[in-house]
């Protein structure tokens, strides 16, 4: 029996050692662990690649969201100003600034309000325009910028274009009652009364439009 004992520690000391580690204690198949160790250092410079690439998109989003909560705050400071030279110095340092942030689109559109109520009719029709075709149709956006600058055209004078800016309005959920209104007058001052009549009409079966106005309306059809 101590011959058979020392044959096997005989045997067991002369066997080469099995490689065991991490891996093995994971259990994963033998071609597995075969690759990861043959591919070893591609493996490595690939995850410290997805690592970085991970840490940069979080820096990322905390540098934008810092860049937004400083354009909003500047935005809101020339917003406040009383002094219309003022506040146009600090909405332009927002478009200069942060000219990539949505601060920056309000800031615009406060430009063109800001001409519009100068009665400077051209500036604001560029600057409704310059932002208009930035946006998107779906944009909330979008039919407020139209509307401002139909009524820039209407208030120029420019009763062509006005109209064509509120047919394009018409087209927008929520505002046709408005853009429709608006034509009839257009329409009224140019004394095509059948168009005009038309456009009332249309005013009186929309939904959208409240009782009280659909009620003015109609007394203006009474009266054509």
């Amino acid at each position: 029996m101590s011959e058979e004992n020392t044959y096997l520690q005989q045997e067991i000391l002369n066997k080469p050692l099995q490689k065991h580690g991490l891996l093995e204690e994971l259990n994963l198949p033998h071609k597995a662990i075969v690759f990861i160790r043959n591919n070893k250092r591609n493996l490595i410079i690939a995850l410290v690649c997805c690592a970085l690439a991970i840490i940069g998109w979080s820096s990322l989003g905390y540098y934008l969201a810092k860049q937004n909560d400083r354009a909003a705050v500047l935005l809101s400071e020339a917003i406040s100003q009383g002094e219309p030279a003022q506040r146009k110095v600090l909405l332009q340092k927002v478009l200069d600034e942060y000219g990539r942030t949505g601060a920056a689109l309000w800031a615009k559109v406060e430009m063109g309000h800001m001409a519009f109520d100068a009665q400077q009719y051209d500036e604001a029709i560029k600057v409704y325009l310059g932002v208009r075709d930035d946006l998107g149709k779906s944009s909330p956006l979008y039919p407020l910028v139209q509307l401002n600058l139909a009524q820039a055209y209407e208030n120029k004078n420019v009763l062509p274009e006005a109209l064509a800016a509120y047919q394009r309005l018409a087209e927008s959920k929520g505002f046709a009652g408005e853009a429709d209104l608006a034509m009839g007058r257009i329409y009224e001052l140019q004394k095509d009364l059948p168009r005009a009549k038309e456009m009332y009409g249309k005013v009186v079966a929309e939904e959208g439009v409240s009782p009280a106005v659909k009620e003015k309306v109609q007394a203006k059809l009474d009266r054509l």
